[in-house]
């Protein structure tokens, strides 16, 4: 079972809309990257090929944009899933930090609202994962950077790491032999140098 998790393309960033925010046109021109390479001979490896079975979408305005891209050409409709939504707070802040990269994590205990996140992320996760079981396809989600990392946080049972996510980059999981397996982190070889941004 194969879930695919798209960040969405850069938006624009208008005082009081950065969670909710059209895509900027450098987004609009990553979307359309994306998409095209989706709709072709999309590559994750040598041997392996990206097939999308259905889209859905956080109901964000960048995300539900980017979506409009990916399903175009794949001939799929995008169903809104509100579990994808970003977090609404600064995540980095919220996770547990260390003094040095091998020293032990200090005892702090995680905010009420970065563990109402991770519920979220968790909750997203086996929305895709009942939605990938029944359909029997791979179910690709365009969502958000925050959610992409908690939700790869959920999976490794650890909350000490932060992931950087580039704009239209995919992640992909992989439930198989009764684990999830991450094949992919920021996979972005659909997007020219120039298009690459985080």
């Amino acid at each position: 079972m194969k879930i695919y998790l798209v960040r969405h393309g850069q938006a624009q960033v208008a005082a009081g809309r950065r969670r909710d925010a059209p895509l900027s046109p450098l987004g609009h021109t990553q979307a359309g990257h994306l998409a095209k390479w989706l709709a072709g001979d999309a590559r994750l490896d040598g041997d392996t090929s990206l097939t999308v079975g259905s889209v859905v979408t956080s109901p964000l305005t960048q995300a539900r944009e980017t979506a409009e891209y990916v399903c175009a050409p794949l001939g799929l409709p995008a169903r809104a899933q509100h579990t994808l939504t970003e977090a609404d707070f600064p995540l980095s802040p919220e996770l547990p930090s260390s003094t040095a990269p091998f020293a032990r994590r200090r005892g702090r205990l995680l905010s009420e609202r970065y563990l109402d996140f991770r519920a979220q992320a968790r909750a997203a996760l086996a929305e895709l994962t009942r939605c990938a079981q029944e359909s029997g396809r791979p179910v690709l989600a365009v969502t958000h950077g925050g959610l992409i990392g908690t939700v790869v946080r959920v999976v490794a049972e650890s909350d000490t790491f932060h992931l950087t996510l580039y704009h239209c980059g995919i992640t992909a999981l992989d439930w198989s032999d009764g684990r999830w397996r991450l094949s992919h982190v920021n996979l972005w070889d659909h997007l020219p140098v120039p298009l690459r941004t985080t």
